[in-house]
């Protein structure tokens, strides 16, 4: 099977590359505006705007399949999205596997399943997401084979935004127990459990006229609290601190912003290298709280995923942060390094 990833430079697509080219069945391809990193040295790779129509239809022909890893701002989500629906079909390009996300829910509660609408409050990433998920449901319209998958918070070796940045922000006793503020599940799930879903997807049986979608959330994955205590005890991130709600608010709502521009400047002036304090979105402050539940047994089953148990994927995590730092030494057979 000929299989192109476009978003291959992200943090699924770069771990999806390197699953893909030692599956005996596949023959992988990535795809992104710059061209292969470093991860991708020595693998097949084009370099494509996922807006550009013509230039996308002409990269897609001859692949029977095109994982749709693509993130950014909301024109690379949805119009995107809408781009490569048109491109496939026009191209011949029968099946897409498209990863969405669980923001599509907006704020629900509870135990959701991949049939729920979204809440009433949807965020700028959720309804972006929900338009390029309805640009999918127009390609099987046009007779193409679509999989939806919505992940959870992926993390796991690489992961900048729910390893690196959260290990910083226990380090800088930014962030630690916040108590009901963070009460909420996290739905994390571990980058190789996705990259197994997307080759599960990419051979799985479509009845025509339908779109299947599957959440994807170990089912062992804790609440927010509980993964702060664990990440900051493997890292070495302790005491942990009791962290209140009125300093959450302050930290996500008064500095956010100036260091969220202060990041965007640096990175425009070419010095991604200059280390500043993370900003920590409201957004995020919000999910932490949040009593939703992605309910994964459709994909468990369909998809016949054994996922990473919590525990190895709290140690790898923790390993990789680690890695980038000072080790230290291990308590109880850990990997711990100094804050």
């Amino acid at each position: 099977m000929k299989v192109i990833v476009l978003g291959g430079t992200g943090y699924i697509g770069t771990r999806l590359m390197e699953i893909l080219t030692l599956t005996p069945w596949a023959e992988a391809t990535g795809a992104s505006r710059t061209g292969p990193g470093m991860a991708q040295k020595g693998m097949d790779w084009l370099a494509v705007n996922t807006c550009d129509a013509a230039a996308l239809t002409r990269v897609l022909k001859g692949f029977d399949a095109v994982v749709n890893c693509v993130a950014g701002d909301r024109q690379s989500i949805a119009d995107g999205a809408r781009t490569l629906a048109e491109a496939a079909a026009a191209a011949g390009c029968p099946r897409i596997i498209h990863l969405s996300t669980m923001s599509v829910y907006g704020d629900l509660e509870g135990l959701v399943s991949e049939d729920m609408q979204p809440g009433p409050q949807l965020g700028w990433y959720g309804k972006a997401k929900r338009e390029a998920e309805n640009a999918m449901a127009g390609f099987a319209k046009a007779d193409g084979k679509v999989v939806m998958l919505r992940p959870g918070c992926v993390f796991g070796p690489g992961s900048e935004l729910w390893v690196g940045r959260t290990a910083r922000w226990l380090r800088s006793g930014r962030l630690g127990d916040l108590g009901v503020g963070g009460d909420g599940w996290s739905n994390l799930v571990h980058v190789d459990d996705i990259c197994q879903a997307v080759l599960a997807a990419l051979r799985l049986e479509i009845v025509a006229g339908t779109i299947p979608v599957f959440n994807l959330a170990a089912p062992d994955s804790p609440r927010w609290n509980d993964y702060f205590i664990d990440l900051a005890v493997a890292t070495g991130a302790t005491p942990v601190r009791r962290i209140s709600a009125r300093q959450i608010r302050l930290d996500s709502l008064v500095a956010g912003a100036p260091l969220k521009i202060a990041e965007r400047l640096l990175r425009r002036m070419g010095k991604r290298h200059v280390r500043i304090p993370d900003p920590m979105p409201p957004g995020l402050t919000r999910l932490w709280g949040q009593h939703i539940r992605l309910d994964s047994g459709p994909a468990t089953r369909s998809l016949h995923l054994a996922w990473t148990s919590y525990p190895d994927a709290l140690q790898s995590s923790a390993d990789w942060f680690c890695s980038k730092g000072r080790p230290t030494g291990s308590v109880a057979g850990e990997t711990i390094c100094t804050p």
